[in-house]
């Protein structure tokens, strides 16, 4: 094992972290600046918005094909598996007293996994914004068509839709 080539490998690796860490925070921007879009109804922004978070998704997509790669490449130069998790492949480099390089990259990818908890619980709040909008335009659709929907609930415990015209 070639010690500066480990070394160049694992300071590769770190960039890549950090660049996960700063895409996905743009992107957690970007999920916030959706949910403010939304509320305010503003729909050009919104799909401006949307069209930005797909692109920074495909983007984010390259750093994780060239993460597989970097991790794998890494790994042969340890003499593990390549398919190696990244808890095993900072075990080896701990083994190997690339302590420093091991904590750098798990600092990253704790501060990774928080933005990504972040993203998710955001998304998951937008989702419901975007639930209950569809539900008020489906109950103004049908107050115009002269239906109103009434929802009771079955003896399982479900709802049941029904409309009455008037």
């Amino acid at each position: 094992m070639n010690v500066e080539v480990v070394k160049f490998k694992c300071e590769r690796l770190r960039g890549l972290w950090q660049d996960f860490c700063s895409k996905h925070s743009e992107l957690y921007e970007l999920t916030c600046d959706e949910y403010m879009h939304l509320l305010a109804s503003e729909i050009e922004e919104l799909e401006q918005t949307i069209e930005n978070k797909k692109a920074l998704i495909s983007f984010i997509n390259g750093l994780d094909d060239l993460r597989d790669e970097l991790i794998s490449d890494l790994c042969e130069s340890l003499g593990i598996p390549p398919q190696a998790r990244l808890l095993e492949l900072t075990e080896c480099l701990r083994i190997a007293e690339f302590n420093s390089e091991a904590d750098q990259i798990e600092k990253l990818n704790l501060l990774l996994l928080d933005i990504v908890e972040k993203i998710q619980t955001q998304n998951k709040k937008n989702q419901i914004f975007l639930n209950k909008a569809l539900h008020s335009l489906g109950e103004l659709k049908a107050s115009f068509t002269g239906n109103k929907v009434y929802n009771t609930y079955s003896s399982s415990g479900g709802i049941n839709r029904s409309s009455k015209g008037y």
